[in-house]
């Protein structure tokens, strides 16, 4: 059985067993017995979490903290789940305010505590959708160490772990010590690299759909298909509607003809169809890695001494540096003819002049992957320091009190090896020749037609007719280091104090009450071409120094109604109030009251209603705006083609803010022993949630005319009308999300001794589950978007994506004094692949609707992990102990309704992996 333990979600010193909000404990144990070395993976298995930030999906991601870990409960984005350490806020690790767990050693992590629920009138902003506090293991006596290696099948996800800590008495005992470190390096998986995802499975536009039956293929407007690829060539290719549509350039410069693919419209034409011509060998690296590499190492001291018999200091030191990358797709592509030759360009053949002439036109629009300049390499180096200092001590009567400062400061690089100076490239291509007379060059010399007027400019010209015609140096000309760097600095003071204020009729009146100052700084700056808009695409802003400053003091209290009555064993209400000022975001006053009631010894009800907030962080805050350029889908003329997005932050945010009701029951029944259940219900609305539109949901408000400011409209460069030029969208106080859902939490303990006795050992079985009955956002052009039951990757709104409409896991373990045998079970039931569509297998579905696709769902996936723990020598404290497992032993794909690059969210794409180790502890 667990043991009882003051846990999180009170500042009263409550237990797991009595605290009105749900919480669960997870110890160190559910780690070592599936050999899993970093915490985040281990509460990442847990249901009420949704893994979106670890290395099977940052490869979504190409800036920030590219290796960071952060926390999702309930699937309302890791911005609202608030990560303590030893009941410590800690300093954000990237723009958007989350803390990397790589920051502290796994080690040195003795247990996380879970609170499902609402928070923020006892720690303060953030804790919407909850709190998890990982609770560090400062009394450790002795020495402890691991290492393990991990591999998969396929030779890749290649991971090494060392850690080791050490804990001791000093002073005479009247002092404690202890220090840890890890070091962690996991290895990437490439793109394309599973059998699965070679299929080539996407989703295409129909580009000859229509509602009008008449007028349609009878294809719904997105087709589902394999052997899909760009219509994009390493060579270049004329795919546009001109008079040399249909032609590529091969190996000399000439123009051959291309071979489209199904479902491409030479009318409308796109960049993606089925099949095509036999020189496109692949999908050009349009996917990035599968899992990023990532390394890691971090490092905690920590020192407390009794300063009297009832003072006691302690104070901590901590280091982190956490490397990520590289990561990265989409080698810089052209489509829809985005560069253009002129007809004196000096690379082009006298074959392809002639045909010009004959075409008559004095233009060739080449769409081209452009491999010679290679794709986007980002990469990401995080270095985090913290310290802290304070006092605890008791009083007369009971009370207890904690005062501290603590430290925290990060500092970021993140960068882009092959960014590409956009208006270099366009110089690189207008090749001429030299006329006569320009100062040290020769007559008849090929150069940028620029530099004509201005002869020291060192542009390089650059060959686009043929695959791999661009020069190393024409490369270099155009291709350079974007960067940014962030800073962030806390300053943290606060005081606590609790204890029973008198004696009630049914037990002591408890109270807490505490004040706290923060000071949080953040800034940072990006290269000078960043700032100049010089790249094709930005993905980073300079982040002007801001500093947001809280003050806030809360009270809270507990009064026992009953206790040993008729009416039941126990019966306590409980309240709390906090009063925070934000200098930049304004005041707020959050509020919680709950109730236990326990009718006897075997069960508890439990009941939670409060008012939470959160606070826009500096992400999103930032007035600055960031580029990016993708081949987007338009709805109106099921055409794709490349869209410039701005979007950036709006340092008018105010505060978000949540209403959250819980209300549970946990049974602990004499006729079945060692066994313990809980069941708890949530519903969390937030007000005001700061969101910004993904692309599509831009496009969706853009057409549908509901907010022109979000949109551009206009002709493109190549004289097609009513295009979308461009996309806007800036954080705002916009959006309402709201879920409700089950949460299950069930252990078992049976000393199989006790059912036979020529058995022995015992069998331990954790069980967790979820059931999401809605999640769903308030979108800004007033509908409502539902994400629950979706597991699909075509995305969503930023930070919120989809969640299964229930998940489980199950751990079971076998256990003798010297071996262990360990069981995990992880169950995806079926869900929609875009709750926006409606497939072929949907009541209501016809191929004429623009929401229309070929199949919309994506199948249940069940995985199974097995592992095995075997004690060498020693035992208890002092052992010496191997370990191994298979993760995903029946090898089981991601589904095969999925894109190409799967769903690293819930289906994990590395495949059978297998992974050996050693442990001692002495």
């Amino acid at each position: 059985m667990v043991d009882e333990v003051v846990v999180t979600g009170s500042r009263l010193g409550r237990t797991s067993f009595n605290s009105p909000t749900p919480v669960s404990v997870i110890g160190q144990e559910r780690s070592q017995a599936l050999n899993i070395t970093n915490v985040g993976d281990a509460l990442n298995q847990i249901p009420s979490f949704r893994p979106i930030v670890g290395p099977a999906t940052n490869s979504f991601r190409s800036s920030a903290n590219i290796a960071g870990r952060s926390l999702d409960l309930r699937g309302l984005g890791a911005i609202r789940t608030l990560t303590l350490i030893d009941g410590r806020r800690h300093v954000s690790s990237a723009d958007d305010g989350t803390f990397d767990l790589n920051s502290i050693p796994s080690i040195l992590i003795q247990r996380s505590e879970v609170v499902t629920g609402g928070a923020s009138a006892a720690y303060g902003a953030g804790a919407v959708s909850g709190v998890v506090n990982l609770i560090t293991d400062t009394r450790l006596q002795g020495i402890k160490a691991e290492a393990s290696y991990g591999v998969s099948e396929h030779g890749d996800a290649r991971n090494t772990y060392a850690a080791a800590a050490a804990g001791t008495s000093i002073a005479g005992g009247r002092g404690h010590l202890v220090i840890g470190g890890e070091y962690s390096k996991e290895g990437p998986v490439p793109e394309l690299s599973r059998d699965w995802s070679r299929r080539l499975h996407d989703f295409i536009p129909n580009p000859f759909f229509s509602t009008n039956p008449a007028l349609s293929n009878g294809l719904p407007a997105n087709v589902a298909a394999d052997n899909v690829r760009t219509s994009l060539t390493p060579a270049g290719s004329i795919t546009i509607v001109h008079p040399l549509q249909g032609m590529q350039f091969d190996s000399n410069g000439n123009l051959v003809p291309f071979q489209f693919g199904d479902l491409y419209n030479r009318a409308k034409p796109s960049s993606l169809m089925i099949g095509g011509d036999p020189s496109i060998t692949g999908y050009y690296g349009a996917v990035g890695p599968f899992v990023v590499g990532t390394k890691h190492g971090s490092v905690l001291s920590h020192v407390s001494y009794d300063l009297t018999d009832a003072i006691t200091i302690s104070a901590e030191l901590g280091y982190a540096e956490v490397r990520g990358g590289p990561t990265g797709a989409n080698p810089r592509s052209d489509p829809n003819g985005a560069l253009r030759i002129q007809r004196d360009n000096a690379y082009l053949t006298p074959a392809t002049a002639a045909m010009m002439d004959a075409a008559r036109t004095t233009f060739l629009p080449v769409s081209r992957i452009n491999f010679e300049l290679g794709p986007n390499v980002y990469s990401s180096r995080n270095e985090t320091w913290h310290a802290f200092a304070g006092l605890d001590g008791k009083l007369p009567g009971g009370w207890k009190w904690d005062a501290y400062y603590q430290f925290g400061r990060t500092t970021g690089r993140q960068s882009n090896a092959n960014s590409r100076l956009e208006q270099r490239f366009k110089d690189a291509i207008d090749a001429v020749r030299a006329p006569a007379g320009l100062p040290g060059i020769a007559a008849g010399t090929i150069i940028c037609r620029t530099t004509i007027s201005a002869p020291n400019n060192g542009c390089v010209p650059a060959n686009i007719m043929g695959p791999g015609k661009i020069s190393p140096e024409a490369a270099a000309w155009v291709n350079t280091i974007a960067y940014s760097t962030r800073k962030f600095t806390d300053h943290n003071l606060a005081a606590n104090i609790r204890g029973d204020l008198f004696q009630g009729w049914a037990g002591p009146i408890s109270a807490a009450a505490g004040v706290e100052y923060r000071s949080s700084a953040s800034e940072g700056d990006n290269d000078p071409n960043s700032k100049a808009g010089l790249f094709s695409q930005v993905a980073w802003t300079y982040l002007p120094p801001t500093t947001q400053k809280v003050t806030e003091g809360y009270v809270e209290v507990s009064v026992p109604i009953l206790h040993d009555s008729p009416l039941g064993k126990s019966l306590d209400v409980d309240g709390a109030v906090r009063r925070t000022h934000y200098s930049l975001s304004g005041n707020a006053t959050t509020w919680k009251v709950g109730a236990v009631y326990r009718p006897d010894d075997q069960y508890m009800l439990r009941i939670t209603r409060s008012r939470d907030i959160r606070a826009p962080s500096p992400l999103e805050l930032n007035p600055n705006k960031s580029t990016t350029t993708l081949s987007l889908a338009d709805p109106k003329y099921g055409v794709q083609y490349l869209m410039p997005t701005f979007s950036g932050g709006n340092p008018d945010l105010e505060l978000e803010t949540a209403d959250t009701f819980t209300v549970g029951a946990v049974l602990q029944p004499d006729w079945f022993r060692n066994f313990k259940l809980s069941v708890d219900y949530y519903d969390i609305s937030v007000d005001g949630a700061i969101d910004i539109p993904a692309a599509n949901l831009a496009i969706s408000i853009c057409r549908a005319g509901t907010n022109p400011a979000i949109c551009t409209l206009g002709a493109d460069a190549n004289g097609n009308p009513d295009r979308i030029l461009a996309l806007f969208a800036t954080y705002q106080n916009i959006n309402k999300l709201h879920t409700r859902g089950y949460e299950l939490v069930a252990n078992y303990a049976l000393d199989l001794a006790e059912v036979a006795r020529w058995m022995s050992g015992e069998v331990n079985i954790s069980l967790n589950g979820s059931y999401v009955d809605t999640l769903s956002t308030l979108l800004p052009n007033g509908t409502k978007k539902e994400l629950s039951n979706f597991t699909g990757n075509s995305g969503g709104v930023t930070n919120i994506l989809g969640v299964p409409r229930w998940r489980a896991d199950a751990v079971i373990t076998y256990s003798q004094p010297t071996y262990s045998l360990t069981a995990h079970l992880a169950h995806i039931p079926r869900a929609l692949q875009n709750p926006d569509w409606i497939g072929a297998e949907q009541e209501g579905y016809s191929p004429y609707l623009p929401n229309s696709v070929t199949y919309n769902h994506v199948s249940a996936r069940t995985y199974l992990d097995l592992s095995a723990r075997v004690t060498l020598s020693g035992k208890e404290d002092k052992r010496l102990e191997v370990f191994g497992g298979v993760n995903n032993v029946f090898d089981v794909d991601p589904p095969p309704e999925l894109r190409l690059n799967g769903n690293g969210l819930y289906f994990p794409p590395v495949g059978r992996s297998y992974k050996i180790g050693v442990r001692a502890q002495f």
